[in-house]
């Protein structure tokens, strides 16, 4: 995936944002217990499907910020891209709890849909809020459809300590660059 974005594109960056490729990822180690709409909506917006996607992981830190964010690109081949994003969009429509059990421990996790970005063919926001002890944990999700790709960002906040969005000027910069390479 050429088409990530290089590190001088992010400002404010602490060390270097790693891009691993994969061809899958590994969803054994979580075991939802309810929420299956809601499973098929996180798995589509994290490239966990069949046939699996080519998928580049970019984790990101910022000064001032402990929490970061990460950016996951997953690379379809044929309708693969557009069949993903129906899973994410259609979940949303009744997705608004679920519990999973990891390694980490169980995880409750309340959906609520925000107002979508309009970047590439198709996009999507929502945030995920779930308790944990130093106060509410949340990640916020924008999922963009670009030609065949699904590129889902997400950033993290704990007790309103720090920004909650991913910057949305290096998401709109990531989904020009997909559209590029694609052109």
């Amino acid at each position: 995936m050429e088409a990530a974005l290089p590190v001088d594109a992010v400002p404010n960056l602490i060390g270097e944002p790693a891009s691993v490729f994969h061809t899958g990822a590994d969803g054994a180690k979580v075991k939802f217990l309810s929420g299956s709409a809601c499973r098929q909506m996180l798995d589509a917006a994290e490239g966990e499907q069949t046939p699996a996607p080519a998928m580049a992981f970019q984790p990101f830190n910022w000064k001032g910020d402990i929490y970061g964010g990460s950016s996951l690109l997953a690379s379809y081949e044929g309708s693969g891209a557009k069949e993903a994003f129906a899973k994410v969009r259609e979940g949303l429509k009744t997705c608004r709890y679920f519990e999973r059990q990891s390694p980490a421990g169980l995880y409750k996790g309340t959906v609520s849909v925000l107002p979508a970005p309009r970047l590439g063919d198709e996009a999507v926001r929502f945030e995920i809020t779930a308790p944990v002890k130093l106060g509410p944990s949340v990640t916020e999700y924008t999922v963009v459809r670009a030609g065949s790709t699904v590129a889902s960002f997400s950033k993290l906040s704990i007790a309103g300590h720090d920004v909650r969005a991913f910057p949305s000027v290096l998401i709109a910069e990531q989904v020009t660059r997909l559209q590029k390479a694609q052109g």
